[in-house]
């Protein structure tokens, strides 16, 4: 669900024209086209859309742009980390990492009131939040095989940030002080320091799935790798039905790839099952993705049913100050949906399959 727009856009308009002629002089002034926000996904950040041209000097020149507004009000996550997610980006950039080139950044806030960064929009389309991409959209009107690319190559986009080699990137920004070493250890307990801010302190079930993760903690054999953190298919921009770019990284940070495959898997599992929907027929089951992503990152998937545990332990909590968020703004989904109660649902669900997986001996998926 976006962000409404409550700047005003014409206020709004003079001052990214302005940032650009200052950015960029040489260009000459331009002129700034309407703004407007995503239509079906978004609500981590205000994210504003516009076309910038430049015409007086020679043929005529039109760039889109996607400006990302640091968050204040929409505040999803505790943290203000905003500088680091712009970081990154700018970053992956210059790795084979295929993410939107940042522009330029306004760290002050004295131009729009908060801190913002300019970066050039790639084009194409996006799956939908809101309705589902199981329910309906461009996504579900492709053909199975063409729906299987767009997750296959999810997955391929992925593994290559996964495959980054800590040692070329430095990401020690991203490696906050903590007693905790990065990993799966450290995330838990950060999340679970904040359970008033998501307002989920006084849920059963959520209480429940973090004495869970906190018993059966894996172990974390290898050097952490970066982490995409909102790991799924709302956040690729597709060219047709390939994906070319993946969007969002205020959740990135440094762990087990199991991390994010998994909140892949968890949070399609939401957008279907979660709302009552039919899966897609022609995306790759659980095991198809479990073992081709094996094969991408040259291992076997290690406890892959904790990490989907963690994954619906933390879809639980956003959830939840999402839908505080919503009530605060007066924003109501079309559907009066509650993302709080069906995200609390399937936790209490998953917690008692991986129960009975724990139970077994299923801890590690092959």
């Amino acid at each position: 669900m976006p962000v409404l727009l409550r700047r005003d856009p014409d206020l709004t308009r003079a001052v990214i024209a302005r940032w650009l002629a200052e950015r960029f002089p040489e260009e000459g002034t331009p002129v700034v086209g309407p703004i407007s926000t995503p239509a079906h996904t978004g609500f981590s950040g205000e994210i504003l859309l516009c076309d910038a041209e430049w015409d007086h000097r020679g043929p005529r020149r039109v760039r889109p742009l996607a400006i990302r507004v640091a968050p204040t009000a929409h505040r999803l996550f505790p943290g203000d980390d905003w500088e680091h997610h712009t970081r990154l980006q700018a970053l992956l950039a210059g790795t084979d990492v295929p993410v939107a080139k940042i522009l330029g950044t306004e760290p002050t806030g004295e131009l729009l009131g908060v801190p913002f960064a300019v970066m050039e929009r790639i084009p194409g389309q996006v799956p939908s939040d809101l309705p589902s991409y199981h329910h309906s959209g461009w996504l579900a009107r492709l053909p199975a095989s063409a729906q299987a690319e767009v997750w296959n190559g999810g997955l391929e986009l992925m593994a290559k940030v996964h495959r980054l080699d800590p040692d070329t990137v430095d990401l020690s920004f991203l490696d906050k002080t903590s007693r905790e070493p990065a990993g799966i250890g450290r995330q838990l307990e950060e999340y679970a320091a904040h359970l008033t801010f998501y307002g989920a302190q006084d849920s059963p079930v959520v209480t429940r799935a973090l004495h869970w993760l906190r018993s059966h903690r894996p172990p974390e054999p290898d050097a952490p790798r970066l982490l995409w953190g909102d790991a799924r298919l709302a956040n690729i921009i597709c060219a047709g039905q390939t994906p070319v770019a993946l969007l969002d990284w205020e959740m990135a940070t440094l762990g087990a790839p199991e991390n994010d495959l998994a909140w892949y898997l968890y949070t399609d599992r939401f957008m279907s099952e979660g709302r009552g929907l039919p899966r897609l027929a022609g995306l790759p089951g659980r095991q198809e993705t479990v073992s081709r992503y094996g094969s991408l990152l040259g291992r076997a998937m290690r406890h892959l049913p904790y990490y989907e545990v963690f994954a619906a332990f933390r879809f639980c909590l956003i959830a939840s100050r999402l839908t505080r968020l919503m009530a605060g703004t007066g924003i109501q989904r079309p559907d009066n949906e509650s993302p709080y109660a069906r995200s609390t649902a399937l936790l209490d669900r998953l917690l008692g399959e991986t129960d009975a997986c724990v139970r077994q001996g299923g801890t590690t998926v092959t």
